[in-house]
């Protein structure tokens, strides 16, 4: 009898094994099989008859986990051949959660597996599946011998142990010192909230107040968009080293000392928060340069031509890393106004203006110092308006004007006041321009040869006198923009210098032909990134 019942188990483990083990390229047809046989053990025992698995499942038993094998309930398994199970070691992960995260709730078989399917383990975190017509992945692993059914679940051999994934947050939040700056930046948002709800009452204070065994959660605005923390999200980050920043910010403090503007601690700060709420999506990202323009799920906007990313992302548990290998902060962002006078044209040597001024029917060029005013509320007492006056001689068919490339000024080094030439970045700009309106003539602009503006009437103290319209300093009058002429394109590929040119265009009053220009601006366009 004993030795009848020891031959009936050795036969039904030779046919469950047989059954289990039926090949995987008869499942990976697709053609729909579902007469696959199931094997009538449990997941743990169907493991323990398979001599390759026998690492594996010490393993479980020894951390405390085989018994979810035998329980009433489909799971799936991702098992490793026996040669596979010195990776653990290498990991860098607890044991426990890793062998926990090739365990799948549910049982899904080889029909259920699909493109883009993600599967909770019983870790908490979520696999992978990707699926192509000759293979099957999950994670960064592959399916070597799938569908080995069984009474409580499937079995999927897999080529090596999988690298359990980690959330975005989760990763962000152990980088090291190089990437601090986009690391700080993000958890410097970080607010810890008492969740009431959660919480559990265990009594009254002596006061009244009720006490909790205290639940408290993590809130961010980041989250509200993009959430990097939850397993269920699926987003992308794009992640930028502070050696990247640095570079970007390297890059801006030479622009700015181009166009004449100091690179200011607000400018920074402006600099920081464009880069934070650009660097998280809302949706997963899977091939870059896929779209050119991406906006980030806190509205900023990310060019694929312009951002270089490493194309090889990171796969997290709930998305997507890309790391930045150059990042540009859009010149729409940091650049709110390139400004500059008119009456620097008397800093340029007479020997040079011709190479920087050309005057068509000019009778006289004088620097002229007008009204004066006062901002006491920004510490200004006293304030010159100092303008160009460009006379001609009104004749008939014969503007005056003045086209030039703008200049800035600079201290020399013997302490006496020097020029420079302007240089911008390429895009789309507004310009603006003011003028001592009072009585002005009509006048043309043109840019770098093209009409602009034509026949303006000037006159309108708003927003045309000077500087005193138009996005001035708060509370005040002062360095605004002046009156809108119109959109201009500064083209090419890199930064250069341009021309404007003002002419008169037939008067307004009086009958002296005369121009008084103070300043231009440039302001860009959403258009200019």
């Amino acid at each position: 009898m004993k030795k009848w019942y020891k031959f009936m188990m050795v036969a039904c483990l030779a046919v469950a094994t047989l059954a289990c083990q039926k090949k995987w390229d008869e499942h990976f047809k697709g053609d729909g099989d579902t007469d696959s046989i199931v094997s009538p053990l449990n997941l743990l025992e169907y493991l323990q008859s398979v001599p390759e698995y026998s690492r594996f499942v010490e393993k479980l038993e020894e951390l405390e986990i085989a018994d979810e094998l035998t329980r009433d309930q489909n799971l799936s398994i991702w098992v490793v051949a026996n040669d596979q199970m010195d990776r653990l070691a290498t990991l860098g992960f607890d044991e426990q959660y890793v062998m926990a995260y090739h365990i799948n709730y549910l049982s899904f078989d080889y029909t259920k597996l699909r493109s883009g399917l993600r599967l909770q383990t019983l870790n908490g975190k979520y696999i992978q599946v990707t699926r192509t017509d000759d293979e099957i992945q999950v994670g960064d692993s592959y399916v070597t011998k799938g569908n080995q059914l069984c009474r409580n679940g499937v079995v999927h051999e897999i080529n090596e142990l999988m690298l359990p994934e980690e959330s975005i947050y989760d990763y962000l939040l152990a980088l090291g010192e190089d990437y601090s700056i986009i690391r700080d930046s993000v958890l410097a948002l970080n607010d810890t909230i008492f969740d009431m709800e959660n919480s559990i009452p265990i009594g009254v204070d002596p006061t009244g107040n009720t006490l909790y065994d205290s639940v408290f959660v993590i809130s961010n605005p980041i989250f509200d968009a993009a959430n990097i923390r939850s397993e269920f999200a699926q987003v992308t980050m794009f992640l930028p080293s502070n050696a990247v920043i640095e570079q970007c910010f390297a890059d801006l403090g030479r622009l700015y000392e181009q166009f004449g503007k100091d690179f200011l601690p607000e400018d920074s700060l402006i600099a920081y928060q464009w880069i934070r709420d650009a660097s998280f999506y809302d949706y997963v990202l899977d091939y870059y340069g896929s779209e050119r323009d991406l906006v980030s799920a806190l509205g900023k906007l990310w060019r694929t031509d312009v951002q270089q990313v490493d194309p090889n992302f990171r796969r997290m548990s709930n998305g997507r890393i890309y790391e930045v290998t150059h990042l540009k902060i859009p010149n729409n962002v940091h650049i709110q106004m390139i400004k500059q006078l008119f009456h620097y044209w008397e800093f340029v040597p007479d020997e040079e203006k011709a190479e920087l001024f050309t005057l068509n029917n000019v009778t006289e060029v004088l620097p002229t110092n007008r009204d004066n005013v006062s901002f006491p509320s920004i510490g200004i007492d006293s304030w010159t308006y100092r303008t160009l006056i460009v006379r001609g001689a009104l004749i008939p068919g014969k503007p005056l004007s003045i086209d030039f490339t703008p200049i800035m000024l600079e201290n020399n080094p013997d302490g006496t006041t020097g020029y420079r030439v302007v240089e911008v970045p390429p895009g789309e700009y507004n310009l603006y321009m003011g003028f001592r309106s009072s009585g002005h003539p009509f006048v043309n602009i043109y840019v770098d040869g093209k009409l602009i503006g034509n026949s303006l009437n000037v006159v309108p103290s708003t927003p045309w006198n000077y500087d005193r319209s138009t996005n001035t300093v708060s509370g005040t009058r002062y360095n605004g923009w002046g009156g809108l002429v119109g959109p201009v394109v500064i083209d090419g590929d890199a930064i250069r210098s341009f021309r404007i040119k003002v002419e008169f265009a037939g008067l307004s009053s009086g009958t002296v032909e005369m121009i008084e220009p103070y300043h231009w601006a440039l302001v860009p366009t959403q258009n200019n990134y």
